[in-house]
């Protein structure tokens, strides 16, 4: 199993897996051009299992909150024939690892928040939900958990 950046070649079967779990009644182009925006602030990581991708996600270089550093985690995706091998997890966990732990790391749960919680991540109040479909939740320590409980809802990233 290697965690790794994906590879620029790699971007559109990353894509076509993507679309089947979130057209949103687009095409595949808008789908395209809409999820390539990300990546002028974001780099998509992979899991790689004997030379195929299990599992692919964005992290996103968010706007310091509270004068720490800032991440969003999006796209989380592991197409259905790999579901249940912990390959999400893993790279969940890599990603995480990655950066330095004095940092917040957000994400929109479209699924149940529970598989995210195992991780340790929360979810925000409701003073700072926007979504009724997506549950806004970090990932930090608990000083920083106190901080970000401080800040104004428009401190927490708008969905991504």
């Amino acid at each position: 199993m290697i965690f790794r950046q994906a590879l620029p070649q790699e971007i559109n079967h990353i894509f076509n897996e993507g679309f089947k779990e979130w057209s949103k009644n687009r095409t595949f182009e808008q789908y395209c051009s809409d999820n390539a925006k990300e990546d002028v602030y974001g780099t998509r990581y992979v899991l790689d299992v004997d030379n195929e991708i299990v599992s692919s996600l964005i992290l996103l270089k968010l706007k310091d909150i509270a004068g720490r550093k800032a991440f969003g985690i999006g796209s989380v995706l592991t197409p259905k024939i790999h579901a249940g091998n912990g390959y999400a997890t893993q790279l969940l966990k890599s990603c995480i690892q990655k950066e330095k732990e004095d940092c917040f790391f957000f994400l929109f749960s479209d699924i149940n928040p529970e598989f995210y919680i195992k991780f340790n991540f929360k979810i925000l109040p409701l003073k700072f939900q926007r979504y009724e479909k997506s549950v806004c939740m970090v990932y930090c320590n608990d000083v920083n958990w106190n901080e970000l409980l401080n800040c104004s809802v428009d401190s927490i990233p708008n969905y991504f």
